[in-house]
């Protein structure tokens, strides 16, 4: 996976790539069926998110059978750490980021990228 660098995703977007995160790659109309009831959004408006999601580089398509099937190309941990350190410094006005710690409970982490996460908040607060 490559890392985002200039391509923070929107709401939507982020939506999209936690369900590419859980580990399945998914074609446009099973992420509509995820995503439409949370949007309201119809299958086109889907098609044209995930098309600006594959310009911006955080996800990736492939054709399959006659069908595109998208996966993230974006690292969750590295993504949510840029949100995390950017949230604390931009809305907070913290001088630093909380530890990984602070996101023990969360389902969308394993124990190992907890551990990145701290890796990469501590990277986030080098370069502020």
């Amino acid at each position: 996976m490559t890392d985002v660098k200039n391509a923070d995703p929107t709401k939507p977007e982020l939506a999209i790539l936690k369900l590419l995160w859980r580990g399945r790659d998914l074609n446009a109309r099973e992420i509509h069926q995820d995503i439409k009831d949370e949007f309201g959004w119809s299958y086109s408006t889907v098609r044209t998110v995930l098309e600006r999601m594959s310009d911006k580089g955080l996800i990736s398509k492939t054709a399959s059978e006659g069908v595109n099937i998208y996966a993230a190309r974006v690292g969750k941990v590295t993504v949510l750490g840029k949100m995390i350190a950017d949230f604390s410094k931009r809305v907070l006005e913290l001088d630093a980021a909380p530890g990984a710690a602070f996101f023990s409970d969360s389902k969308l982490l394993s124990e190992d990228e907890l551990q990145e996460l701290e890796d990469v908040l501590r990277d986030e607060e080098e370069r502020s």
